[in-house]
């Protein structure tokens, strides 16, 4: 029975059950003492759900060596690592179609550098948290009509492959620092996303917006005609 404090599901659309929706797979590793997997783990799967999505999560890396099927897959690991055998399996995955969304500090491992297209080098000098303006290129369909915004978070440092393109960076006394990237991989397509620290990027419509826009791009889910 539904009291009046009980939300209420918005209805599905006409014509889309959980058969004909793309699924996508979140998995979180690693140790939340330095991240807030738990609250990203929350926001991923309301924000994945409202954009079509089934979405199933999945706590620890094991799940990326089993046959998934998942349209989209997104990473979160925070001190985590993978076996060869699943880093094997997640960049064949990506390689035969699936869509690939790694978040803030999976680029830890470096190991992920020739799938995600990225990787940690260090905070960089300090402040490692600050206030600052998120600037974004307005001529690719993941960051096309989103206003410069003002964001507090934590700074990494990043080296990048040839071949990404950055969608937004922030500045730095060095020039800038990439926050979003893209880049093809075989028949599938990478976005890394290097917000997502705690719930001040959580609670960024900007940031939120981006996510969303990062799993629809990254699964080709507008080209599959949902």
């Amino acid at each position: 029975m539904r009291t009046p404090d009980t939300p209420v599901r918005p209805e599905r659309p006409a014509g889309r059950t959980d058969a004909t929706r793309p699924t996508a797979l979140v998995v979180l590793g690693g140790d939340d003492v330095y991240e807030d997997l738990f609250t990203a783990a929350s926001e991923l799967r309301a924000l994945l759900t409202d954009e079509g999505f089934v979405t199933r999560t999945a706590l620890g890396t094991g799940r990326l060596e089993t046959g998934h099927g998942a349209a989209l897959i997104v990473l979160y690991t925070a001190a985590g690592r993978f076996t060869a055998d699943q880093r094997a399996a997640l960049a064949d995955a990506v390689r035969r179609g699936a869509g690939l969304v790694a978040l803030h500090s999976t680029t830890v491992d470096a190991a992920l550098f020739d799938l995600i297209g990225s990787r940690y080098v260090s905070h960089g000098p300090p402040p490692h948290e600050s206030r600052f303006t998120v600037t974004l290129d307005g001529d690719h369909e993941l960051t096309a009509g989103i206003d410069p915004f003002e964001l507090t978070h934590e700074h990494y440092h990043v080296a990048t492959a040839p071949g990404v393109r950055v969608l937004a960076r922030r500045a730095t006394r060095d020039g800038t620092e990439p926050l979003l990237h893209v880049r093809e991989f075989g028949d599938g397509r990478v976005c890394y996303l290097q917000l997502g620290h705690d719930m001040r990027a959580w609670g960024e419509p900007a940031v939120r917006l981006l996510v969303r826009r990062a799993a629809r791009w990254a699964s080709r889910l507008d080209a599959r005609g949902n």
